[in-house]
């Protein structure tokens, strides 16, 4: 009786076969069972695909978090949005990537990008995964006018997986970019935060978690201090933009 069960649990894996696919929208490469209709095939982005490609350069080098912005990459109609900050149209964006300057406050930062695909639901829309990393050996800047900054103290940045996504217009330029969703909490130093958030927790600065203290905190910064860096546009959102919530709202 015991081989019997056993052989009725045997099995033979299917034979893979590979093929290149490449269609107008995207470029995949899959891998099939040959045997089974139950598993559908695995689906490998194309690294020479163009968006994934200009995803990568605006990362690096135009997005004004690891780099200085290169202000003609995003669109006029662009709107930044994080878990906790957003949403920011391209004045604001802009102004809060100026007023942080992250790339000097961490002159070393990397986001060690990897797991770059196209969505097969908007083959405008670039997904990836970032672990940011680096050495906080400058300042951080908290205001526009430079006075109100926030030494990094050689603080070593080891980040957790976080997801970012980038959508395109038709002539290339960043529609939209969602930053800063936490993949694994327990992973890195960041105590489970993405993004600027994250940086602030390892340089030692304070960053209250969801609730009534961090709304009344991001209204005050935005609505009556506005220092420079918004925790979300107060007007001028662009149209196709929907969603309500503004900053932490909503999450966790």
């Amino acid at each position: 009786m015991l081989s019997l069960f056993t052989a009725s649990l045997s099995f033979q894996l299917p034979s893979l076969s590979y093929q290149y696919q490449s269609q107008a929208s995207t470029s995949v490469i899959r891998c099939s069972a040959t045997v089974s209709a139950t598993i559908p095939p695995v689906e490998m982005a194309d690294a020479a695909h163009p968006l994934i490609q200009r995803a990568n350069e605006i990362l690096y080098s135009e997005s004004g978090f690891y780099s200085p912005y290169n202000e003609s990459a995003f669109s006029e109609d662009f709107v930044f949005r994080g878990p906790y900050i957003g949403p920011l149209n391209k004045q604001d964006y802009l102004s809060t990537m100026d007023t942080f300057k992250i790339h000097e406050a961490i002159p070393d930062i990397s986001p060690n990008a990897f797991g770059f695909s196209i969505d097969p639901k908007d083959p405008n829309r670039v997904w990836f995964m970032v672990r940011n990393s680096g050495t906080a050996t400058g300042e951080l800047g908290l205001d526009r006018d430079g006075k109100l900054r926030v030494p990094g103290k050689g603080a070593v940045l080891d980040g957790c997986p976080e997801t970012f996504s980038i959508i395109f217009d038709a002539d290339r330029k960043v529609k939209y970019l969602s930053v800063g969703y936490v993949a694994d909490r327990f992973e890195g130093n960041t105590n489970g935060k993405g993004a600027a958030v994250g940086i602030f927790h390892v340089i030692g600065l304070p960053f209250p978690s969801p609730g009534p203290l961090l709304k009344f905190a991001q209204w005050l910064g935005t609505e009556v201090a506005d220092l420079g860096a918004r925790s979300y546009s107060t007007e001028n959102v662009p149209a196709w933009w929907k969603s309500e919530e503004r900053a932490s709202e909503g999450y966790l």
